[in-house]
């Protein structure tokens, strides 16, 4: 009997510890759930009721260099394709450019960003302060863009975020123009030098081919020649025509002279008086010639020679300067970067809550993990203790 009164009061205290620590475990289950459930539900209600509107617009673009292709056409295959991969590097230069602090300059000339973007209503966390300073302001600039370059296609995506659709929109199209002068200004600044470069060759070079033939025509009207070669040939075939009659007469008069006796005799003298004239023109247009005060054709020669050589030079620097400022221009159609819109922006008719849903769970999880590292540290502790 007393085994069974000690049996009793055993299982009695049993079912009054299980029933305490049933109370215990319900009161630290309410406790927990009720630390959970505060900042759950303020998270909820701040990422679905209290958080502003955001707006998201979406573009594609992609940048391409001619690549010398004959077809006027643009092919959409070139565009996504591998054809172009040295474009890559240009579109990684215009994702950086349109990250720039440079971009924010421009896009504070078009609208007042502050206040497009500054904070409103029972949201205090969405937004820029007034008193903001300028790095902050970039860094809030760089939160409400985002530029993706798939590297294997090469296609430039462009994202936009804000409070209001038509800003969204607004600032997207903004970036795209951006992006089209920056690479016009591309092309400008890597072939423009060389172009200027070589259009100042060809002027040079065609101002030469002028003064040269300028000088040539001046040195003709001068001497009254159209041809120095021509007129040397003339001058020439005049006296070996002399000197051919000359020898003709020197033949006659050997003849006569073995015929007359008397070398006084009339035939005789005329026909020594000719062979003589004959000689002395010889001489005469001889050193015409090449006297100053004559014709002067062997220093005439020279001086024509001299500036036909230098209108030939200039000519050949001049076709040759034509040639490079010809394959430099060729060069730079076939280099030039052209950027292609595939996707173009749209305004958006309802708010982008993807936010929402992403920043509600990110925190969630955040708070779970942080719970239950603190629940295992707490416990691990207590277990030390004990």
């Amino acid at each position: 009997m007393i085994v069974n009164i000690d049996a009793w009061k055993w299982l009695k205290k049993k079912d009054e510890n299980s029933d305490r620590n049933k109370k215990n475990n319900f009161k630290s289950f309410k406790r927990n759930f009720i630390i959970l459930s505060i900042p759950i539900i303020s998270l909820g209600l701040y990422f679905y009721v209290i958080g502003r509107s955001r707006y998201f617009v979406r573009s594609d673009v992609v940048v391409r260099k001619s690549g010398g292709n004959n077809n006027q056409s643009i092919n959409f295959a070139n565009l996504l394709g591998a054809g172009n991969q040295g474009s890559l590097e240009d579109a990684r230069f215009l994702r950086t450019y349109l990250e720039s602090p440079q971009v924010l300059e421009e896009l504070e000339d078009k609208i007042n960003f502050r206040e497009a973007y500054k904070k409103s209503g029972l949201d205090r966390y969405a937004g820029i302060s007034n008193n903001s300073k300028r790095e902050e302001l970039y860094r809030f600039f760089r939160k409400q863009i985002s530029v993706s370059l798939n590297e294997s296609s090469g296609l430039l995506r462009i994202r936009t975020l804000a409070f209001k659709p038509d800003t969204s929109l607004f600032l997207n199209e903004f970036l795209i123009t951006q992006a089209e002068e920056f690479i016009n200004e591309l092309n400008q600044n890597v072939y423009k030098e060389q172009l200027k470069f070589a259009k100042g060759l060809v002027d040079k070079n065609a101002k030469l081919v002028e003064n040269a033939s300028k000088e040539l025509e001046e040195f003709q009207t001068k001497n009254r020649l159209l041809d120095v070669k021509s007129e040397s040939l003339a001058s020439s075939g005049l006296i070996t025509a002399l000197e051919k009659e000359l020898a003709e007469k020197k033949v006659q008069l050997a003849s006569l002279k073995r015929i007359f006796i008397d070398n006084n005799s009339p035939e005789v003298e005329e026909l020594i008086f000719l062979v003589e004239d004959l000689k002395e023109q010889i001489k005469i247009e001889r050193q015409l010639l090449v006297s100053p005060k004559g014709k002067n054709l062997t220093k005439i020669n020279s001086e024509s020679s001299r500036l036909i050589s230098k209108l030939n030079f200039a000519s050949d620097l001049y076709k040759s300067a034509l040639t490079a400022y010809e394959k430099t221009r060729v060069d730079s159609l076939q280099q030039q970067r052209f950027m292609a819109i595939v996707s173009k922006p749209i305004q958006p008719e309802s708010q982008w809550r993807y936010w929402r849903h992403k920043g509600f769970l990110t925190c969630i999880a955040i708070l779970l993990v942080g719970y239950a590292l603190t629940k295992f540290i707490l416990g691990m502790a207590d277990s030390h203790n004990n």
